[in-house]
């Protein structure tokens, strides 16, 4: 039987910065509002914060408040910069008849109609399910694109064992992705509940550890927080370990 040898990379998510509508609590979903002065602030900590990282790839949604906090990161950075790849799957939710709407009003309707928030389905919105599914639709693309740049390079994935008819020993799998290092380094800014969705499927779908107390996944990540993820994928099957989730150390002064 043919073995396949998988590639291991890493992927840096990014919420981004602050706008008017994140401080009026309103829902923006597919409204394009700019970052605020404290969002393009937030978006330099974070670019200061990730300064050391070398990025081979740069991914945002289409939104500006995200291409902007991307272009914010990216600027603090002292390595080659990559073009920033812009993707409409990374959009945030489609929120329907509600967005612009304050949050108190969105879950009053919810309520009104028996649901609470945000598992109401206002008229034109997103279902969660589709959310989640066009998020991962964007996540399998990236892992396939990545191990077809570098599946030939297997140089940097010697250490990694190879996938076979037997399945390996979990705890071994993981500590050969944690100690093997990537062959690329991916960042990705997006919006709160979409990423929210995204990580609620690694997590609960795939089984990727949890760094911290579980409920983080019940939560928005702050504007700006950072959340990375190691990632060994063939086309076979994928691991991940998450290392950080919804970090906003880079915050705390403001």
């Amino acid at each position: 039987m043919r073995r396949s040898l998988p590639v291991v990379f890493s992927v840096t998510y990014g919420r981004h910065g602050e706008t008017a509508a994140n401080r009026e609590q309103r829902i923006q979903g597919h409204l394009d509002i700019p970052l605020s002065s404290l969002g393009e602030k937030q978006a330099t900590l974070a670019g200061k914060r990730l300064c050391k990282s070398v990025f081979t790839r740069a991914y945002s949604s289409d939104l500006c408040r995200a291409f902007t906090t991307c272009e914010l990161i990216l600027k603090e950075n002292g390595a080659l910069i990559p073009p920033i790849k812009i993707d409409t799957k990374l959009r945030e939710r489609n929120f329907g008849s509600v967005e612009g709407l304050h949050i108190e009003e969105v879950k009053a309707r919810a309520a009104a109609e028996g649901f609470s928030w945000p598992h109401h389905l206002p008229p034109g919105a997103e279902s969660l399910g589709d959310l989640q599914a066009r998020m991962v639709a964007f996540f399998k693309e990236l892992c396939q694109s990545v191990y077809d740049k570098n599946k030939s390079q297997g140089e940097s994935t010697s250490d990694l064992p190879a996938e076979d008819g037997d399945e390996a020993e979990v705890a071994g799998e993981m500590q050969s992705l944690i100690d093997c290092p990537p062959v690329e380094n991916i960042l990705i800014v997006g919006h709160g509940a979409a990423l929210k969705q995204l990580y609620t499927h690694f997590h609960t779908t795939l089984g990727c550890n949890l760094p911290s107390d579980p409920d983080v996944l019940n939560s928005i990540s702050p504007n700006t927080g950072i959340s990375e993820y190691l990632v060994q994928y063939s086309p076979r099957k994928y691991i991940m370990h998450c290392q950080r989730i919804h970090d906003g150390e880079h915050l705390k002064d403001l």
